[in-house]
């Protein structure tokens, strides 16, 4: 194998690697929530099975659930000209989901670049940053 094979599978690698971190930050922020919400409500003297039915809890999982699986299809659609970008590293992702774990958009940008797209910007400006893993960052919309 010659040395450019080498070091784009190694960058594949690296990027399944993240995007393995990246789905589990997602699970352990889910769980979190749900435990939080869980204590929150015995917190305040009221028993659990009043203030949050089986049925929120079910609610709460599937959206767990789908946002997963979003993370889990992401992480096989490789973009072939983020692998084979020698400046991966300067890349810098935006992604926005809705108050349904829904990614409404996604923008790449690279190095000191700016949002050009103004639906894009729109969605970013509205939403309320959550977290951020490497060069990828997370806003979500609560209506």
């Amino acid at each position: 194998m010659n040395k450019k094979t080498e070091k784009q599978q190694k960058k594949v690698m690296k990027q399944v690697l993240k995007k393995q971190k990246t789905l589990s930050a997602l699970v352990a922020f889910g769980l979190a929530a749900v435990i939080t919400l869980f204590a929150a409500s015995n917190s305040f003297g009221v028993p659990s099975h009043e203030d949050i039915s089986e049925i929120d809890a079910r609610v709460d999982m599937e959206l767990l659930a789908e946002a997963v699986a979003e993370v889990k299809k992401e992480m096989y659609a490789f973009d072939k000209e983020e692998i084979f970008n020698a400046n991966a590293e300067d890349v810098k992702i935006i992604k926005v989901f809705n108050a349904e774990n829904k990614l409404v958009g996604q923008v790449s940008l690279k190095g000191n670049q700016v949002i050009e797209d103004e639906n894009i910007q729109i969605l970013v400006n509205r939403s309320e940053f959550l977290s951020s893993h490497g060069n990828t960052s997370i806003y979500r919309i609560s209506e």
